[in-house]
């Protein structure tokens, strides 16, 4: 998902919207992102306060190893040579992506299921149009 809301960045920032990152953890591949292919900030929550707040949940040590869209998606990204690094240190934590207004509020959430579970990228951008507007 980083990927794609880097390659969407220039069209989000046009709509009025900006992205930031943020991971639990991994600080290095943080600052390598932001060096190399990451044209926002990325941010970490070590202590998981931001999950907490969103009630994001944490997946069982089952639902990870038996979540097989996850694992397809890391097998693709492979065959395309791209490794998914140490992000979370953390099977457990589960994604999210949210929208907010100028104001701070939240106008959308997504709780991933797992931890390569994200929305499309067109539903992504929907919902910033709805909050700026247009």
């Amino acid at each position: 998902m980083l990927a794609q809301l880097a390659t969407a960045h220039p069209d989000i920032v046009e709509r009025g919207g900006d992205v930031i990152g943020v991971a639990p953890a991994a600080d290095y591949q943080a600052t390598h992102l932001m060096e190399t292919s990451i044209p926002f900030d990325l941010y970490l929550d070590r202590d998981h306060t931001l999950s907490e707040r969103l009630e994001l949940g944490e997946q069982s040590l089952w639902e990870f190893l038996f979540d097989f869209t996850a694992w397809w998606k890391y097998l693709s990204a492979l065959t395309r040579h791209r490794r998914q690094g140490k992000v979370t240190q953390s099977y457990a934590t589960l994604p999210a992506i949210m929208v907010l207004d100028a104001a701070g509020s939240l106008t959308y959430l997504y709780r991933g299921t797992g931890i390569a579970d994200y929305p499309p990228l067109d539903e992504v951008l929907t919902a910033l149009d709805e909050t700026i507007g247009t």
